[in-house]
């Protein structure tokens, strides 16, 4: 099944809506706003694979979403 981390680059005064927009896509198991070169981390695990690119695709979509840098976990 596959499993990843879906980094998230926001317009700046977006923070809640995105963050409460990023929850309630299917296929995401957690959404959190962090610090560091990130603005929010969501959690995806969906299968199958074209699932898993198309609520990449959904997340990318999201109004004041401005990038997302996706991380695939090898070992479940």
């Amino acid at each position: 099944m596959p499993k990843g981390f879906v980094m998230i680059d926001i317009s700046p005064g977006s923070e809640r809506t995105v963050e409460e927009a990023v929850r309630k896509v299917g296929g995401v198991q957690f959404a959190y706003q962090v610090t560091g070169e990130h603005d929010i981390v969501a959690f995806i695990d969906t299968e199958p694979y074209a699932n898993f690119a198309h609520l990449v695709a959904t997340i990318r979509q999201i109004a004041g979403v401005k990038d997302t840098d996706t991380l695939l976990v090898l070992d479940s």
